[in-house]
């Protein structure tokens, strides 16, 4: 029992670190320019729209952690609300996370191979491998024209798979998202 509840920990542990690295990663970038951000902001107030940008991020998670086969999946934990993250000059970024848990275990390599190729001829995104800040985990980073950055991991002996996502840095308006979640 002792043994099985350390296993279960060292994994939730493992999976934290991963997207918490993940996040990190993402906070990093620079919003680079000429990039479809301006679908987002309003030109007359300089105002992002946080709703719009959420609602197009979580979407894309649900469809790239969701690749494997909708026949196959037996649950999705989709927090409704992900946090703001600070990024240089007072800019902020948003976070979140979908995870897919399949009934049967997709294999890493396969999956990351059927996202490359469905997105091979995409306009919208390209992907990279990467390795975890640790080096002992590859991950398959999508970035969107919009500079928006998607994390998958995914983790065989659970049967899951995670998208964490880290969008663009823009400016926050004052009174625009109080408290740091949306």
């Amino acid at each position: 029992m002792a043994k099985t509840k350390a296993r279960f920990i060292a994994i939730r542990c493992a999976a934290v670190i991963a997207v918490l690295s993940s996040l990190v990663a993402g906070c990093a970038q620079e919003t680079p320019e000429g990039l479809e951000q301006m679908k987002y902001i309003d030109e007359q107030t300089d105002r992002v729209d946080l709703a719009a940008l959420k609602r197009d991020i979580m979407v894309t998670q649900r469809d790239l952690a969701s690749m494997g086969g909708a026949e196959g999946i037996v649950g999705i934990l989709e927090p409704a609300d992900g946090v703001l993250m600070s990024c240089s000059e007072g800019r902020h970024q948003w976070t979140g996370s979908t995870t897919i848990e399949y009934a049967e275990a997709p294999e890493k390599e396969a999956y990351f191979s059927l996202v490359e190729s469905e997105l091979a001829d995409s306009a919208d995104f390209r992907t990279e491998r990467v390795f975890t800040p640790d080096g002992r985990d590859e991950w398959l980073v999508v970035w969107s024209t919009d500079g928006t950055r998607y994390s998958i991991t995914v983790y065989t002996g659970r049967s899951k798979v995670q998208v964490s996502s880290s969008s663009w840095c823009f400016t926050l308006q004052p009174g625009q998202a109080e408290g740091g979640q949306f």
